[in-house]
Formats: structure tokens, sequence, C-alpha cells
């Protein structure tokens, strides 16, 4: 018999061992597994938020509201622009979790179903719940395939150049390159790459068709004359519109930690094109500060502005997957608006001005 007052063992541990003797099962009790299913189910909603595009205000707006309606009562977040770490308490109990976004894309139908969505939570919702009703956003696909959204860009850029005082000429070759362009970034966006270095190749595939389809087109007797004009134009399909505007948005709202990232996201984005259109421009000795003149006269170039600038906005609405409603509502208000900028631009008026 050992003797009681004897210490006990070298690297015995009685409370190790009653923990290595519980059971799956009895472990399992020890968890508050309602409270983790309740923070799943919101750092879930607001995942799927960030990564469809959503700005870092909106993202925290909707995870509140679904964490009041499932009955957590504290909620501290911080998002940025591809992660958000998020702290729940419920009574004395709290849990952290951090969820990471591999590939942030914009997706406004994903965008407008979360909204929707956010707004029917009511008090008393389950976590079951609300994961069958992000199980069926997740679920759903894009609103536009692949072909759709090539052709979206394609219109969306000859639309452009006929804005940018380019002529029909302009508009098939632009429409081409652009939409050979798009393809070629999906393509390779499907490798998993470098997403800048898919940025560049598409750029540069965009850049050289436009300027073989000119080409082309000068040699079978159809010359534009406003080539150089509508070479960016050709590429305006990568252009991070998007970022850029909820970065700033964050930035005014100080979301530093999004609106940073977002801006400087952009910023490469749009060197790694402006790098393929210096070096296309360099080979080619085209120049594409040039600004040319308008080629139609009243009141037909305020009728083409109109229709191109409705256009425009509606190719690159259908780019960001936007449900058709709301891509109709702002083709119609943008082509009205852009319409009356340019022609204040022609009366003289400065173009900062004039876009306010």
């Amino acid at each position: 018999m050992s003797d009681p007052s004897e210490p006990p063992a070298a690297g015995r541990d009685d409370g190790a061992d009653a923990d290595a003797k519980l059971s799956d099962t009895q472990e399992l009790r020890l968890e508050p597994v309602q409270f983790i299913a309740r923070t799943d189910a919101v750092m879930r909603l607001g995942s799927l938020m960030l990564g469809a595009g959503a700005s870092a205000a909106r993202v925290r707006d909707s995870m509140e509201r679904a964490a009041h309606a499932i009955g957590i009562d504290e909620l501290h977040t911080r998002i940025g622009m591809t992660d958000i770490v998020a702290t729940t308490g419920r009574g004395q109990m709290f849990r952290t979790r951090v969820a990471e976004i591999r590939r942030a894309a914009v997706d406004a139908d994903r965008l407008t179903a979360l909204k929707r969505l956010t707004n029917r939570l009511h008090a008393g919702l389950t976590p079951a719940a609300l994961q069958r009703e992000l199980d069926a956003v997740e679920a759903k696909p894009r609103r536009f395939p692949d072909s759709v959204r090539v052709l979206g860009a394609a219109l969306a850029c000859a639309a452009f150049a006929l804005l940018n005082n380019g002529g029909w000429q302009e508009f098939a070759a632009v429409g081409v390159a652009a939409g050979i362009g798009q393809l070629v970034r999906i393509r390779l966006a499907r490798l998993r790459t470098n997403e800048f270095l898919v940025v560049f190749l598409a750029a540069m595939a965009a850049l050289l068709v436009y300027l073989g389809v000119a080409a082309l087109l000068a040699a079978v007797g159809v010359p534009g004359g406003q080539h150089d004009a509508a070479v960016t134009s050709a590429v305006l399909f990568l252009v991070p519109g998007f970022p850029l505007v909820t970065g700033a948005l964050d930035l005014a709202r100080l979301d530093l930690n999004a609106g940073i990232a977002r801006v400087a996201y952009a910023t490469l984005i749009l060197l790694a094109t402006g790098t393929a259109v210096w070096g296309v421009a360099t080979v080619f000795h085209a120049t594409v500060t040039q600004t040319a003149s308008p080629l139609f006269d009243e009141p037909l170039l305020s009728v083409v502005r109109l229709l191109a600038g409705f256009v425009g906005v509606l190719g690159f609405a259908v780019l960001f997957d936007t449900p058709p409603a709301i891509a109709l509502t702002a083709a119609a208000l943008g082509a009205v608006a852009n319409t009356g900028r340019l022609a204040m631009v022609d009366a003289d008026v400065t173009p900062p001005l004039a876009a306010v």
C-alpha cells in the first residue's frame, strides 16, 4: 500500500486523467452548443456579404441585425477587405471567430438577396432557420452566365468608345476587343493565379485585339480616324469601380481597415492595367491621351450620347450581376445625367463642376 502522505508520482495529473476519461458526448455537453451555433450563423452572413463586395458598414449592420434576431446580446466586429474578426457575447459567455475571404468578388445579385434577407429578420429566429436561408442564397448560381457577362463588357466598353467621341468603327473594334479581353480574364481567373497578372494579360489581349481590328477595318477601306482616342475604352471593363466606391465609403465612415485595403487593391489593379496600356502604346506609337472632337452634330450627338450612356451603364451592371430592375433604373439615370454633363462640358463648363 502507498503512503497517503507520499506526493503524487512525477508527471501525474489527476485532472488531466479525469478529462481524458470524458466521452465525446460528455465533452459536448460542456460546450455552449446553441451559443456557438448562433455565432456561426452570424459569421456566415457577414462572410457572404463581404465576399460579394459589400462595404464594411453594410456587413457590420447586417451582422448586428442577425445577432439581435437570434438572441446574441453583444457583437463586436473588425472588418477588413478579406477578413472578419467578430466577438459575440450572451450573458457571461463570449466567443471570438475569424473568417477569411480567399477571393473577394462583386456579385450585386447576391448582395441584394442578402440585404433583403436581413430586412426580413425578426426576433426569435433560430440559427438553423438563418442557416437554411443562407444555404438558399449561396446555392443560387450567378444571375448571368459567362457569355452574357462577356457581352455586357463588350457593349459597355463599345458604348464608352462613342462617349469618348469615337466613331462606329471604334465602336465595333472596342466591342470585339473588350469581349475577348473579358473572356481571357474569366478563363485565367479559373487558374487561381495572381490576380494582377490576370488583369495585365487581359488588358494586353484587349489592346492588341483592338489595334488589330482597327488595322483590319482600315485595310478594307473603313478607317475611323479616331483610333487613338478609343484605345483606353477597350480596357474599361478592368477598372475596379466597385472597390473604389466601397473603399471611399469605408474611408468616409472611418472603417480604415477595409477602406485602405480596398483603395490599395484598386490602385494595384489600375497600375496593372495602366502598365499594359503604356506598353502597347509605346510599341505601337499610340497616343492614349488624345482628345477627339465629336463626330456627330446636334441633335444626333445628344441622342447618341443618351443611348451610349444607357448601354454603357447597363453593360457594366450586367458585368456585376446586378438584378435587371436595378440595372435598368441605374442605366436610365446614368444616361440622362451623363448626357447633361457632356453638354455642359461642350458649353465650356469646367469638367469637375459639370460632374457635380
